[in-house]
């Protein structure tokens, strides 16, 4: 009886953990509902959250063109840091000018979907991520070969 005792307390534990857990995930959708519910209520939320997603698109490929352009400057070749330099220079001053109209439009309008904001445009997307992908591309074949593992011990040992 002792066995079946452990046996009969394991499943008790199973199946009451696995019960508290579907109350518990009920209990805090429902909290997160009623929360957004209310948070839905007070018109200046809406407006600052508006305009933080029209920020985050400008501010993160502002921020890598940025961080990107500080890296290129150590690069080996002058010719690839000119190249990059020139997309560079012209995503940022795109970036700029479409914040900048999309800030003008958006306090002037104050459209809640984001279809309306040149920065969600998704060719305007499309060009930036394939701009940073060809200068990563650009620059990774005008560095010198980078040497294996293997090679590097030859070089050791020679």
């Amino acid at each position: 009886m002792n066995e079946n005792g452990k046996f009969i307390r394991l499943f008790g534990t199973i199946f009451f953990s696995f019960i508290i857990f579907i109350i518990t995930l009920i209990v805090v959708l429902l909290g997160l509902k009623y929360l957004f519910g209310i948070i839905d209520k007070i018109p200046w939320f809406s407006v600052m959250f508006t305009l933080f997603i029209i920020c985050v698109p400008a501010v993160l490929f502002i921020s890598v063109y940025c961080i990107y352009f500080k890296r290129t400057l150590t690069h080996p070749s002058k010719k690839a840091r000119v190249f990059s330099y020139l997309i560079f220079t012209t995503a940022l001053a795109a970036w700029g000018y479409f914040w900048v109209i999309d800030l003008f439009a958006f306090f002037k309008f104050h459209h809640n979907s984001i279809d309306r904001y040149q920065c969600f445009n998704l060719a305007f997307l499309s060009a930036n991520i394939g701009a940073i992908f060809l200068v990563g591309i650009v620059q990774a074949l005008s560095t010198q070969k980078e040497l294996s593992w293997m090679e590097k011990n030859e070089h050791r040992n020679a």
